[in-house]
This record gives C-alpha cells, structure tokens and sequence, in this order.
C-alpha cells in the first residue's frame, strides 16, 4: 500500500504544480516528511491524509486505494460525453433551421436529427443516473452478485461515448440528404435511421463481448 499511496502523492502533488517544500508547507510538516511518503518509507496519518485529500480535492479513499487515476480518466471521459450531447443538440438546431427556411423537409428532420438527439440524451442521463445511484436493475440480465460493478460502470460510460459520437456523426451525415430530390428526403432519412439502429446494437454487442473477454 505504501508504494501505490506514494505515486498518488507526488501525481497529486506535480498536477497541482507543488514541489515538496510547498506541499510541506501547505501541511504543516517538514519536507523530509513529505519526501519519505513519496518514496514509500514512511506514511502520512489519517489527520493529515484527510488533509491531503481536502488539499488536492479528491477523495481519501481513492488515495490510499490508487483509484486516483481512475477517477480521473472517468472525469475524462465524462467531459467528452457531456462535449458530444451539447455539439448534437447544436447540430439539431441548426437542421430545424434549415428545415424551417425549406432547405429539406421537417419528417427526415424529425426521424433522424431529432430522434437520434432524443435518444442520446435519454441513454445519456439514464446511464449517469444509474451509475450515479449504483442502482443497475434496469439492465437486463444484471446480476449483483456475479457482476463486477466498476466493469458494467465502465461498459455503460463507453455504450455512451461510442453512442453520442455515432450520433454526431449521423447528425453530420444528414447534411447530405440537402442534396437529394425532395421526393427522396423520407426514404435517405429512413435508410440513414436504419443504419444508425443497426450500429448502436454493434457498439453494444461489441463492448460487452469485449469487456466479458478481459
């Protein structure tokens, strides 16, 4: 434990742009304290590794377990996705529009900007919500005792970020059907719907198979 406890220590304390002096100081202890934690020869006690956790924001638990960079790679990830929902529902605006000035006609609009954007959302917010709350009854075939929880956490979180990135993509492709006769327009919306149905159900096979493989 000393040495995954040391690494989080000098991570934490080089982001925060600290050297061993400042840390020190900012603790109240000598920097030959500070330099035998991040070498893993001695440990810091509870009352001051609650401070370190205050300190760097963060939380104790994760400190001493190492899930430092895992918190942070999920804090990633979670901004791409949040990136990918605001460039979606922008994009959607930006087809209504079009649609309103006679650019294409509002049903393809609707079928496929306006559903696909409907349904990141929702499996957005239903997947943050259920990771949130620790609650996966609503995943079929889920089963807490068998199942790893930070896996199927991690299963969703990619679900998610593959899903709004095929979204966005689609959303892109629409562009394409402006140049299509408008007697075409429904039948290019419901091909290019159909298309995205069929690769959302790849991403989810695909991740689980996947994740199970590891």
């Amino acid at each position: 434990m000393n040495q995954v406890l040391a690494k989080n220590i000098v991570s934490l304390r080089k982001k925060q742009g600290l050297s061993q002096e400042q840390l020190a100081e900012k603790l109240c202890v000598s920097r030959q304290a500070v330099s035998n934690w991040e070498r893993g020869t001695s440990v810091p006690d509870v009352a001051t590794l609650t401070l370190i956790a205050q300190l760097f924001d963060t939380d104790l638990t994760a400190i001493v377990s190492g899930e430092c960079e895992k918190t942070e790679n999920r804090q990633g990830t979670q901004f791409s996705r949040t990136v990918l929902l605001l460039l979606s529902a922008a994009l959607l605006a930006v087809h209504i529009t079009l649609a309103f000035f006679g650019k294409v006609e509002f049903f393809p609009v609707v079928l496929l900007p306006g559903v696909l954007t409907g349904m990141a959302f929702l499996i957005h917010f239903t997947f943050r919500h259920t990771t949130a709350q620790n609650d996966f009854s609503i995943l079929a075939g889920y089963d807490k005792k068998r199942d790893n929880v930070e896996i199927v956490k991690k299963q969703l979180a990619t679900i998610d970020l593959l899903n709004l990135a095929v979204v966005l993509f689609f959303q892109l492709l629409f562009f394409l059907v402006y140049a299509t006769p408008r007697a075409s327009q429904h039948f290019a919306g419901i091909s290019l719907f159909g298309a995205y149905i069929l690769t959302f159900a790849i991403i989810v096979v695909g991740v689980n198979l996947k994740m199970k493989s590891r």
